[in-house]
């Protein structure tokens, strides 16, 4: 359409390539010689700093924007001047203060070429050896804007009340002004030179945009739609310097975000399916915080950046599980902040869950410094008559006779966007010769009225198929989609598929089948496809692959606008539902979800305690409280079944404990009579049968690598020794310890290895005997009366129990830990003392009697007791009178061997010399006596 005549004396601009010069010569030359006053930049605007401010500035005194593509299609410099042009173009509300675009296809280049926002315009082809036609004269020096008459879209242009994708930007309007304000969020803020441009994280440079606004605003169709198309287009190198980008998602976070992290990274870096690998990237994502940073690093190559798409970002708030929340929000600060990571985030955040972010400690510390912020408005009543009627123009639909209703309807509702879009949707099935109807659209009741109808007719239809409980089994499965909330703002929940069918069913998977494939939109068995009257899709179906490789389904409600409250008006005081019959229900239902999540917190309460008697006084004794669970649909076999099975257990349990405690224990004193057992162990007993799992309890932190000169050390000491100097060690040897690893703090235990005997016993291996109680009892004593053999055996069986790799220590491992760094003769120094350890002679009350209970002196530098005195133990070294290298590099565990074994550290009957820390003595494997224990060792620095 013409301008007005005051710009009709602008400049016409020409945006080029540097390897169509020559063509833009002649299309100036062409144009001047029409009358035109061209102004064609040749390096003023692009050099130096603030140059998109100079950009802006050119181009608001220009009339037109003529863009020249030749076979390079848009690039770099061109492609920074058509994303201002756009903007200029789509600012005004008035098309006649647009920006006039004229796409020209120089020889070969191809109109695939054009970015999504340019394939709106009528692209006219040209030879530069060709006169230019005088059409194409006459629309620059009218600074007419031609829509492109040849784009015909080919089906249903609408979308309904699914979100847009990138395979649906050319249908994509309403959004474009915003999408591209949205784009100059990124990189530089100070306009630099970007050929200059140095990624350096500073504030003046950002790699972290977050889309805010409210639900059914359009954050994700924005993204996808809108900005990927144009970032795969470079649209970004003029601020970020980069032009190439490698996409990475989108990804939601849902219940792991490491995991669809990890499975993001592998699918966008790697491109053969055969060489990724999920789970060894998500072990690496959950051991080091610099992980995503280091990966993306490993990929980066010249002038190539990263973009990150994290969509519905408040799930890490409302459905991610902790641990994993804390790692990926510690994952993406750490990558952020690092200046040799070119990764770039854009994530979209609902507004009202802005105040949870100081549940990501990271990424909040860094957030006024290293993310822009976008808010996105509800849609414009011009951006919704941009909907409406683009789309039907290039599907050549006419929309006369809705336009208008539409737009009055949609002026004061908050979720206005997705109403229209799905009115158009089902407008579009309806339509007779190309044309909405508008008495249609009146007759179902306008944008709200037409979801609601719809939604009606789909439960009576599921109704149909199920009589008397398919719609109230569609409305569990809404419900249990559906967090609800205070004043109307509910919001979705994703949950598995098998939890959704469980939902509409309540057992009946084959109800919950039929109610689950109705609501997400597929036909019933038989119906006819008549092209028209599509069904309605309420809940969506997505299929996601773990780490692992397994693929689960989750369902989610396909908008939140369907358990949404409309705005409150003057005629409406009380809060409505835009679909009624939903938004009554959830009403009606308003503690489900509050009983449901504090089922979830009582049920991983229970899970997480670590004794039986943790788990049992964590169980639900109320009879009322069991009443209302009974509500939930709660699906067989999960954590909440098993919860409330046990809890009813429980308490039939309570009534017949008075009735069982006799014959238990009878039981018990026959059995402890059968086993030779003290009186004590009736109670260890019951202790073992109710989840009592006592293990050896490991140093906190490992023994460290270190070198240590082995044996005695005592020159005074060693010439008394006479014939016994391989008893101490000597001649000694240096030995280094090259890796770090744990070491039991104490002996073993009676308890401790009672447990062991009773799990074998449990197990049907009877063989295994309970060793003779020690003078000072059971319990907390260390265990002795044990052969070689039997404390092997109990290694190997810790080692099931903990998934660690256990055994004995060396004669190297032990002596290194005992002495904890210290090179005297005992590890607290050269003097005996008085009560540091239990010996005949060292002054303890247990000397010379029996041992004392584990953990009763002073322990060395490693928090190990007893390393002196109490008990010998067992190591895994065979024999040999002087050290030979076997002492530190073997680990004799042959069973068959009948070799001696060296014991280590003295007893409670021997003198003080026998308790050094250089003493050893042997003993054979099959032997025992009250004096010998042992203690376990795992994580071996022994390959």
């Amino acid at each position: 359409m013409p301008q007005p005549e005051s710009q009709t004396a602008k400049s016409i601009f020409i945006s080029y390539s540097r390897t169509d010069r020559e063509a833009c010569i002649q299309l100036r030359l062409e144009l001047e010689k029409a009358g035109l006053v061209v102004f064609q930049d040749e390096a003023g605007i692009r050099t130096g700093d603030r140059w998109l401010s100079k950009l802006q500035q050119a181009l608001q005194s220009c009339s037109a924007f003529v863009l020249l593509v030749g076979q390079d299609g848009i690039q770099r410099w061109v492609g920074a001047e058509v994303q201002v042009a756009l903007i200029r173009h789509l600012s005004p509300h008035d098309d006649a203060e647009r920006l006039p675009i004229f796409p020209v296809l120089l020889d070969d280049a191809k109109p695939e070429s054009l970015p999504p926002f340019l394939s709106l315009f009528q692209a006219d082809r040209w030879q530069s050896s060709d006169p230019l036609s005088q059409g194409l004269i006459e629309v620059i020096s009218t600074h007419s804007i031609r829509a492109d008459g040849e784009m015909v879209f080919e089906g249903c242009p609408f979308l309904g009340l699914s979100a847009f994708g990138k395979g649906d930007a050319r249908l994509f309007f309403g959004r474009r002004l915003e999408t591209l304000e949205a784009l100059t969020y990124l990189g530089d803020q100070q306009q630099s030179n970007p050929e200059q441009l140095h990624p350096s994280g500073s504030a003046t440079y950002t790699r972290w945009l977050q889309i805010e606004g409210n639900s059914g605003s359009g954050k994700s169709s924005l993204v996808q739609a809108g900005m990927l198309p144009m970032i795969e287009q470079g649209v970004l190198w003029a601020r970020t310097g980069f032009e190439h980008w490698q996409i990475l998602g989108p990804m939601m976070p849902g219940k792991n975000p490491l995991e669809k992290l990890a499975e993001t990274l592998e699918q966008g870096l790697i491109a053969d399916p055969a060489k990724r690998n999920s789970l060894d990237r998500l072990e690496r994502l959950k051991k080091d915080p610099r992980a995503l940073a280091f990966t993306i690093k490993d990929f980066k190559q010249a002038n190539s950046a990263f973009l990150l798409i994290v969509d519905q970002f408040e799930e890490l708030f409302t459905f991610a599980d902790e641990s994993e929340r804390k790692q990926f929000d510690v994952l993406l600060a750490t990558a952020l902040k690092d200046p040799e990571c070119p990764l770039f985030l854009i994530n979209t955040v609902r507004a009202d869950f802005l105040d949870r972010f100081e549940y990501l400690p990271n990424l909040q510390s860094i957030y006024n410094n290293y993310c822009k912020r976008y808010f996105l408005p509800l849609i414009s009543i011009q951006g919704l008559e941009e909907i409406i009627e683009q789309p039907a123009r290039v599907a050549r639909l006419d929309v006369s006779e809705i336009t208008t209703a539409i737009l009055n309807d949609a002026k004061d509702e908050i979720g206005a966007l997705p109403l229209v879009e799905n009115a158009l949707w089902l407008l579009w099935q309806q339509r007779q010769d190309h044309k909405l109807s508008g008495e249609a659209y009146r007759g179902q009741g306008g944008i709200a009225g037409m979801l609601s109808q719809q939604a009606d007719a789909l439960l009576d239809r599921i109704e149909q198929q199920a009589p008397k409980k398919g719609k109230q089994a569609a409305l569990e499965l809404l419900l249990a989609l559906t967090r609800v909330n205070d004043e109307g703002r509910n919001t979705r929940k994703r949950i598995s598929r098998a939890d959704a069918v469980y939902a509409a069913g309540k057992g009946d998977s084959k109800l919950g089948e039929l109610v689950l494939r109705a609501l997400s939109g597929e036909r019933p068995e038989g119906a006819l496809n008549t092209g028209h009257h599509q069904v309605l899709r309420l809940v969506t179906i997505i299929e996601e692959k773990s780490p692992q490789g397994d693929a689960q389904q989750f369902v989610d409600l396909i908008h939140e606008t369907l358990v949404r409250a409309r705005a409150k008006t003057d005629n409406t005081q009380q809060a409505e539902g835009y679909w009624s019959t939903l938004y009554r229900y959830l009403e009606q239902n308003p503690d489900r979800e509050s009983l449901r999540q504090q089922l979830s917190f009582k049920a991983k309460q229970w899970q997480n305690s670590k004794t039986t008697w943790g788990k049992i006084w964590s169980l639900c004794y109320s009879y009322a409280e069991l009443k209302n669970y009974r509500k939930l649909s709660i699906r067989v076999a999960t954590l909440e079944d098993r919860f409330l099975a046990w809890s009813k257990r429980v308490q039939i349990a309570l009534l017949l404990l008075l009735l069982s405690i006799t014959l238990y224990a009878a039981e018990s004193i026959l059995w402890i009579q059968q086993h030779d057992l003290s009186p004590e162990m009736i109670l260890t007993l019951q202790r073992f049968r109710l989840g009592y799992a006592p293990l050896p309890v490991l140093t906190e932190k490992p023994v460290p690598p270190g070198d240590l000169m082995m044996g005695e050390q005592d020159a005074a000491f060693i010439a008394n020794l006479g014939e016994n100097v391989w008893y101490f060690g000597v001649p000694g040897k240096s030995i280094q310890i090259t890796r770090p690893f744990y070491l039991g703090k104490t002996e073993i235990t009676y308890e401790q290895y009672d447990y062991y005997v009773w799990k074998k016993h449990r197990a049907g291996n009877t063989e295994i005997a309970f060793p003779n109680t020690a003078k000072g009892g059971r319990g907390n004593q260390p265990v002795v009366n044990v052969s070689w053999l039997e404390a092997v055996a109990y290694t190997e069986w810790l080692s099931k129990q903990t998934s660690q790799e256990c055994r004995l220590p060396t004669e190297a491992e032990w002596e290194y830990a005992a002495r904890a760094g210290t090179t005297t003769a005992y590890p607290w120094g050269d003097e005996l003392g008085s009560n540091n350890a239990n010996c005949d002679g060292c002054g303890s009350r247990w000397d010379n009697k029996e041992a004392a209970p584990v953990g009763s002196f002073t322990a060395n530098r490693f928090g190990l007791y007893d390393m002196s005195g109490n008990a010998w133990e067992w190591t895994c070294s065979s024999w040999s009178d002087t050290f030979d290298g076997s002492e530190q590099q073997q680990c004799n565990e042959d069973t068959s061997d009948q070799q001696n074994r060296v014991l280590r550290g003295g007893s409670w009957f021997v003198g003080p010399d026998g308790v050094r820390a250089s003493v050893r003595y042997s003993y054979l494997p099959d032997n025992r006596t009250d004096s010998i224990g042992f203690r376990v060792l795992c994580s071996s620095p022994i390959e």
